[in-house]
């Protein structure tokens, strides 16, 4: 009877682990690839990404996908609405194994008249390289002009958790924008507060301060920023920012009547900045080399030359500057807009220094509106321009680099054309990147109910674990004022020019 048992008992182990396969011999061979969403075919992936859950779209009354490569024993995923979701221990197993190589994923669907249909094989490659295990963005509704409800989060790129870093339902309902983390760091970052509560807020480690960055001889408080190498300045545009509102075909314009490149030392709370940055051209959008030699911004006209919003092109320019002397150097005129037919903004360098990408459209600096804008890569050795292989036809703009520079996040409004969601490409030793996935969400139809932008996504090496207490004391409290460098002359800047207010 024992016996009898142990064989029962073995068949129905078996019949419950072969319950998810088909006999493929039976099947009829589809030769297409299944329509799935999100798209994850042929597309390049971190070893430590979470799963790439996706919904079938082909109509059927019954599902089945086999996961296989040459590394690994198949297994099956069943679904009765095509709703595929990878256990997070199989998933992981399955990177491991197919790390520096491919698996396949063979989708089958059973139709009305009972017919299994196989579709053509999918496939997917995973790269030994990983990628920083948290990304950081803004939460904003599509409108932005209307938002109330906002905040910067962060989310487990190894796992489906998202946790707040800091919402606006605590400081007054303000607005919080361009946060930057230095060097990856998820314990060095900085983020503005606009309005009720405003300031720049600045962590270091335990360390928290709020700066009031603009002062009586700038146009506004720091805008743009970027860190520099040592942790100690942080390069700011700032700006005299307009916004028009459209009634037809285009959502939103942004644009500057004047803006200027700063630096501010966070050790001793001063800004300084030179005549050749802070001219009657507009400079914006700074970037530090990785060497910490250089700023990259984009400049354009200055203010009075009569010429239209609509028609305005940003050239990339590069300025020598010493942090440890406070000395400027020449301005050097990397990529003119009007050679490359296009307007050039976010400057974005490569962590090896060789490598430069940047977002263009036909006019303007503020991308993320304009449905023209595209990425391009600028190799800094050769000044050989090429367009990112992976555009769409909807917006394409702000992007961040991994630390070990391997990645690409970047915002697309490519699913619907109206939100914006952070995807992640693969870029190799020979400059060439892998086509792109979205962040992957638990539930793979997240996007299609989900009608906020994910804005300004940032790479970071870890969890950001500010003192909340504490970081809502800083944020309610006085902002420290910032010092002017008293050695640059005051005539010099085109913040002291007579130039009327914006209206935002």
């Amino acid at each position: 009877m024992r016996k009898i048992g142990l064989l029962i008992g073995l068949f129905a182990f078996c019949l419950f682990s072969c319950s998810h396969s088909v006999s493929e011999s039976g099947c009829r061979e589809i030769n297409q690839i299944p329509q799935i969403f999100p798209d994850i075919n042929e597309v390049t992936i971190p070893c430590n990404i979470a799963p790439l859950n996706f919904s079938i779209a082909e109509e059927g009354k019954d599902f089945r996908v086999k996961i296989y490569s040459q590394n690994n024993k198949p297994f099956w995923i069943s679904s009765d609405d095509g709703i595929i979701k990878f256990s997070e221990r199989k998933w992981k197993k399955l990177l491991n194994e197919c790390k520096g190589s491919d698996f396949h994923l063979d989708v089958f669907v059973k139709d009305q008249s009972k017919q299994w249909n196989k579709y053509q094989t999918l496939n997917i490659t995973v790269s030994a390289d990983e990628i920083d295990s948290h990304l950081a963005y803004r939460i904003i509704n599509v409108g932005y002009m209307l938002y109330k409800k906002l905040g910067l989060y962060q989310r487990d790129l190894t796992s489906f958790k998202e946790t707040p870093i800091m919402l606006n339902r605590n400081t007054d309902w303000n607005c919080m924008n361009c946060h930057s983390f230095w060097k990856n760091d998820p314990d060095r970052m900085m983020f503005h507060m606009r309005a009720d509560n405003a300031g720049t807020i600045i962590i270091d480690g335990k360390s928290i301060k709020k700066i009031a960055t603009k002062t009586p001889k700038t146009m506004s408080a720091g805008v743009y920023p970027s860190w520099h190498p040592d942790g100690k300045h942080i390069a700011f545009s700032v700006d005299l920012t307009y916004q028009l509102y459209h009634g037809i075909e285009k959502k939103s314009e942004v644009f500057d009547k004047a803006s200027d490149i700063v630096v501010y030392n966070v050790e001793t709370n001063t800004i300084t900045t030179s005549p050749k940055v802070s001219s009657k051209s507009r400079e914006v959008l700074p970037c530090w080399s990785p060497d910490g030699k250089y700023i990259y911004y984009c400049s354009t006209y200055p203010v009075s030359d009569s010429i239209s919003w609509d028609k305005v092109r940003y050239d990339l320019m590069r300025i020598p500057y010493d942090v440890n002397t406070n000395t400027w150097g020449n301005v050097d005129t990397i990529l003119l807009g009007k050679d490359f037919k296009g307007s050039i903004t976010f400057p974005k360098v490569s962590p090896d220094g060789k490598w430069l990408v940047f977002t263009s459209a036909d006019h303007g600096y503020f991308t993320i509106y304009n449905d023209l804008s595209d990425l391009y890569l600028l190799n800094l050795e050769t000044k050989e321009v090429s367009a990112f292989p992976y555009n769409s036809s909807e917006v394409d703009s702000y992007h961040s680099w991994s630390s070990n520079g391997k990645w690409l996040v970047f915002s697309s409004k490519r699913i619907d054309g109206l939100c914006t969601r952070p995807y992640f490409s693969h870029f190799d030793s020979n400059g060439k990147f892998s086509k792109p996935f979205v962040l992957p969400q638990e539930d793979p139809l997240f996007y299609q109910t989900f009608k906020d932008n994910y804005n300004v996504p940032e790479l970071v090496k870890g969890a950001v674990n500010v003192n909340k207490p504490q970081l809502l004391k800083v944020a309610r409290g006085k902002a420290l004022p910032a010092n002017f460098d008293t050695n640059v002359d005051i005539d010099a800047l085109s913040g002291a020019t007579k130039i009327e207010k914006p209206i935002n």
